[in-house]
């Protein structure tokens, strides 16, 4: 082809040339528009034409319409041989059981006249889906052509491409898939050239769009911003811009990004609120000047002294969730939370976490948030679901390990409980720093957790004694969700008593009256993981650097048997 195309038509035209096969299945974003000759074409009319032009005979299939021929030559053709083979089935037909047999002949027949050939399969997974080892009688009437015609002889010296398309490899039945006569070629987002000729092409095209759009817009603005979203997507947002009655601002224009891409993903990430930066976090002092230097490095683009991940841990109200948010807003990066994306139907928990991924690829650079990444991510040694656990976190350990996501893919993974993550998870190149947060204990630590939490309350936090050592030593060791409840519990006995502020006694009453939730000795266990499970002296409080590890060892062990 003369004109660019894109890197996977590059590929499927290397692979086709070499003859390894006659069938290719596309897979990921193979419904959204390619951008070919300065115009966005729709899938199906790209392959149709501009891909196939030189094929004599194009035709697509799927099981909605039937038999679609690309222009009246290919009809004519195809309906005179079914006419002259009586087998009493039309264009119409859509039971792929029956037409499927009916097209083999009509490709043999046709190829053996030297006819060059291509056939196009829309929603693959509807034909053959993963649904375990149990096929339909259509479905290995369908199985056993498709893999025929991957591997026919006539097929590869002849001109005759097959194209299966599905949005995802796992949708589509393993005995397909794991054939080796069948290449599965990846179609991804939108890459940032793609998007920049879109989008220079809708501003050149209706030049009041840009009094709709931020002040602040570029084309090479709008050609990062816009990562993630598909040019089908990227077309309709313009569209809202240009039919608005208002200009859009930044963060409206952000919004409806995010609402886009959580609705092309089926809602399995969601974006998290990063309008916070490490200045709202009291205490953690260690892991924030920590996490500042990584910030700083990134800002500067020394993204190859980045770590791939982080591993926060720490008991339960620690504030780790908080604080990987805040680190977000501190590099000025968005920030996703994956949501659970496992299933009961076979395929779709693989095919959901591969939409996952690929999409990160595309909204890259981006921080990924696994909350409680001790239930969310799996295991290798996980048994009684098939083998779907192991999988998801082999793909999922592959991915977060890949060399050229440095700096650009972000993982943070919190737990408390990081002694049921798998040693793969937390090993170098994956979630390679571990840093561990602690309640405040320290008479300063305590103040300056108290002062925070209650100025975010909307309470004076002078009515503190702030100068008696002898009140803040006697607080005891709580966590800052901990001390949010009692503050909450105080506030509220305050009310009751119609006091408009808060006093130290109503604060001393509660702390009385608060039990909480967690025995001690559960928090003393998640403390002392997250000590052994940290990867550098510096981020632990001194109260624990000079602990021996033999004797926290023998601790957890102890605490694990009581528990």
């Amino acid at each position: 082809m003369s004109h660019p195309v894109p890197a996977w038509v590059q590929e499927l035209a290397r692979q086709y040339y070499a003859g390894r096969t006659a069938l290719f299945v596309l897979h990921g974003n193979v419904y959204d528009f390619v951008w070919y000759e300065g115009r966005a074409l729709p899938m199906s009319e790209f392959l149709r034409g501009p891909l196939f032009k030189r094929r004599d005979l194009v035709f697509t299939y799927n099981r909605a319409t039937g038999i679609t021929p690309r222009n009246d030559s290919s009809r004519h053709d195809i309906e005179l041989f079914l006419r002259n083979a009586s087998l009493g089935i039309s264009l119409s037909t859509r039971d792929p059981g029956v037409i499927f047999p009916a097209l083999h002949s009509y490709f043999h027949a046709r190829l053996a006249e030297g006819r060059r050939i291509a056939f196009i399969i829309e929603h693959g997974e509807t034909l053959i889906p993963a649904g375990g080892t149990y096929l339909s009688a259509e479905e290995k009437i369908v199985l056993l052509y498709l893999l025929q015609w991957a591997q026919s002889s006539l097929f590869l010296r002849s001109d005759m491409t097959i194209l299966l398309l599905a949005e995802s490899l796992n949708e589509l039945h393993p005995r397909l898939v794991s054939n080796p006569h069948v290449s599965a070629l990846r179609v991804p987002y939108p890459n940032p050239t793609e998007r920049r000729s879109l989008i220079q092409h809708l501003l050149s095209s209706h030049p009041t769009l840009t009094e709709k759009l931020p002040p602040t817009a570029t084309v090479e603005s709008l050609t990062m911003g816009l990562g993630g979203l598909t040019l089908v997507q990227i077309m309709k947002l313009f569209a809202e811009i240009q039919n608005a009655e208002q200009p859009w601002d930044e963060s409206k224009l952000l919004e409806r990004k995010k609402t886009l891409v959580e609705a092309q993903i089926g809602g399995l990430i969601e974006f998290l609120p990063t309008n916070t930066t490490l200045d709202a976090v009291a205490g953690h002092h260690a892991a924030k000047a920590y996490l500042r230097a990584v910030a700083k490095a990134l800002r500067e683009g020394h993204t190859d002294i980045i770590p791939m991940g982080f591993l926060i841990t720490g008991s339960v109200g620690t504030g780790k969730s908080f604080l990987i948010r805040s680190f977000a807003g501190e590099i000025g990066i968005p920030m996703v939370q994956i949501r659970n994306f496992r299933s009961k139907w076979v395929g779709e928990t693989e095919a959901n976490l591969e939409r996952i991924l690929a999409l990160l690829e595309a909204l890259a650079p981006i921080a990924v948030f696994v909350d409680e990444a001790d239930t969310q991510l799996g295991g290798r040694e996980v048994e009684g679901d098939s083998g779907v656990s192991t999988r998801v976190f082999g793909r999922l350990a592959a991915f977060m390990s890949e060399p050229g996501h440095r700096g650009r893919i972000l993982w943070f993974l919190a737990t408390a409980r990081p002694d049921l993550l798998p040693p793969d998870i937390k090993r170098q190149g994956r979630a390679e720093e571990h840093i561990p947060l602690f309640p405040p204990t320290t008479p300063a630590e305590k103040k300056e957790v108290l002062s925070t939490l209650m100025r975010r309350m909307g309470l004076d936090p002078s009515v503190l004694p702030s100068s008696e050592e002898s009140f803040w030593e006697s607080l005891p060791h709580l966590s800052g969700a901990e001390w949010e409840a009692v503050l909450t519990r105080a506030r509220f006995q305050a009310r009751l008593a119609g006091e408009a502020g808060l006093s130290p006694d109503r604060l001393q009453e509660a702390l009385q009256d608060y039990l909480p939730s967690i025995r001690p000795e559960e928090v003393e266990y998640m403390t002392y993981l997250a000590i052994l499970e940290c990867t550098r002296r510096s981020l632990l409080p001194p109260m624990y650097q000079q602990l021996s590890r033999e004797v926290l060892l023998r601790r957890v062990e102890e605490l694990r048997r009581n528990l």
